[in-house]
């Protein structure tokens, strides 16, 4: 018959032990369910939805910046989207891919930040962008990035290679 297990543990132990468990348990609320990346009243966020409805009125009022890395990028982007390679935005040569388009952009025009969740790496271009000068009204996040983009309801607007 096996005997209970008893462990002595003092209570600045039981705390660190606390602590340590916490931990996850903080992080998964974060990330909440699905592995989706939680909104961040800081930043303007558009859905895939509008987004594709952006795309088919007038494209020409949109610059869909696109940062996935190359090989995302080939497999799946929108259409008309602007390849920068800059994930994850924390590098001077990834900056400088996104400062490259800025010359391009119009006033009048909606920058959509495409990442692939739509998180870490949208915020830090975005922000970018902020500090080159572009208003925050003209700046959009892609919800839940081009990973989250709803291929089974639309279609049209999403070039993906064979």
């Amino acid at each position: 018959m096996s005997q209970p297990l008893h462990v002595n543990i003092s209570l600045g132990e039981s705390m660190k032990l606390s602590s340590l468990l916490a931990l996850p348990l903080a992080a998964l609320l974060l990330i909440g369910c699905g592995g989706k990346v939680k909104e961040n009243a800081k930043y303007n966020y558009i859905t895939a939805d509008e987004t594709a409805k952006l795309m088919r009125e007038d494209a020409s009022k949109i610059v869909l910046v696109d940062i996935q890395e190359k090989k995302d990028f080939e497999e799946e982007h929108l259409k008309g989207a602007l390849e920068t390679y800059a994930y994850p935005v924390k590098t001077e040569d990834e900056k400088a891919r996104l400062a490259a388009l800025l010359p391009d952009i119009k006033p009048d025009q909606k920058v959509i930040i495409v990442c692939p969740r739509g998180g870490g790496g949208a915020d830090r271009a975005y922000d970018f962008y902020l500090e080159k000068g572009l208003k925050k009204e003209q700046l959009l996040t892609l919800k839940d990035g081009q990973y989250g983009w709803p291929r089974d309801k639309i279609k049209d607007v999403l070039a993906v290679s064979k």
